[in-house]
């Protein structure tokens, strides 16, 4: 069954209309991405390199012209293009990716990357990054070509770049009041700005819980249907010799077909969306933490800076917190630019999963009624 799904198409249109604030944006441009088949590269260490092969359609909706080419990618190269997205765009909602794992589903691995790849390229401020340009560049499709591409930015980029989603890596070692070599660190008051983000952290804690709550109604149904499937499966098995040959035994193989089937579909289309959904609202929350963290760091630098205990330390201190104010200002800009539209995107997910999750289900009923009413006419 699972050989039906190898050729995974899905296209992303980059809104015909993006509604933001009082203003109305046209676009032009329409991506589509396919995962057209993976590859597996055992290592002489018996470690195995699952390479996926995409093809990329870049569609002019004015002219109706379009541009294709194909490209090779490993899981360390999707790190990278979003490592270097939150490094470069901080304060952008950059998507989430599946978590590294040594076992692993690749048919959903193909889905979640196409989900990420979609939510990335229907972002219209990501779409000029270099990095961006440069993950789907035709010159740079060739798998060992892009691999040592990126090999040679990871020797130029400093070591800061490893620790953009956490701020300066030793941040988390404060807590609300540090003393460093006997050193009182009073705590900043937050402002406005603060106040905002936290109610941005309520509510997108909220969403993030009711979106849950119907991912795990909608992850119960396709699971009954499985069960469903694997119970019919077993007793088919059971009788088969018995059974070989009779009408109605034909008609069971048939409905446990339409079983597996949709609990495949149903599971790619909307379970594994709907997980890469409440992941993104993680990556928005920890912009939320980041912001905070970077203002903290700031008082307690400048705080230090007028410790004698700390003079030596001066040139350092003043670099640091140019650097992090550079950061909360950027920060700051991007979020809000980002975030409206982010929840409006989580939103029109949830919507459209919804809608068209029970449409799907309805139909495979209607297929198993069917058959059933076939068989007794």
């Amino acid at each position: 069954m699972k050989d039906n799904y190898d050729h995974i198409t899905t296209s992303q249109a980059i809104f015909d209309v993006v509604k933001r604030g009082n203003y109305v944006e046209e676009t032009r441009v329409q991506y589509e991405i396919k995962c057209i088949g993976t590859e597996i590269e055992t290592a002489q260490m018996g470690k195995d390199t699952v390479k996926y092969k995409f093809t990329i359609t870049k569609i002019d909706l004015l002219t109706d012209t379009k541009k294709s080419h194909e490209f090779v990618r490993r899981y360390t190269h999707f790190l990278w293009l979003q490592n270097e997205l939150q490094n470069k765009q901080i304060g952008r909602v950059i998507p989430s990716l599946p978590e590294k794992q040594t076992v692993y589903d690749k048919d959903k691995r193909k889905l979640e990357f196409v989900y990420f790849m979609q939510k990335i390229l229907s972002h219209k401020k990501l779409q000029q990054v270099d990095c961006l340009e440069r993950f789907f560049s035709e010159e740079l499709r060739d798998y060992d070509v892009f691999q040592h591409y990126i090999e040679n930015m990871k020797e130029s980029q400093s070591m800061i770049n490893m620790f953009i989603t956490t701020g300066i890596s030793f941040m988390n070692m404060f807590s609300k009041v540090c003393n460093y070599n006997a050193v009182q660190i009073i705590n900043r008051i937050p402002d406005e700005n603060d106040k905002q983000f936290e109610d941005y952290r309520k509510e997108l804690e909220q969403n993030q819980s009711n979106t849950e709550i119907i991912f795990s109604d909608i992850q119960k149904i396709v699971q009954k249907l499985q069960i469903q499937a694997r119970s019919l499966s077993n007793s088919f098995d059971i009788f088969m010799n018995e059974c070989q040959g009779v009408e109605e035994f034909a008609t069971l193989k048939t409905i446990i077909k339409i079983y597996e089937s949709y609990e495949i579909q149903l599971r790619q289309k909307y379970v594994y969306r709907m997980e890469a959904s409440i992941k993104d609202y993680d990556q928005a929350i920890k912009l939320i933490n980041l912001y905070k963290e970077l203002k903290d760091q700031i008082n307690k630098d400048t705080q230090l800076i007028n410790n004698p205990n700390y003079r030596s330390q001066i040139d350092e201190l003043k670099m640091q917190i140019n650097n992090n104010k550079q950061k909360v200002e950027q920060l700051h800009i991007n979020f809000l630019d980002d975030i409206d539209l982010f929840k409006q995107q989580q939103s029109w997910c949830l919507i459209d999963v919804q809608k068209k999750f029970y449409v799907d289900l309805q139909e495979c009923y209607d297929s198993i009624k069917q058959q059933k009413t076939a068989h007794h006419l």
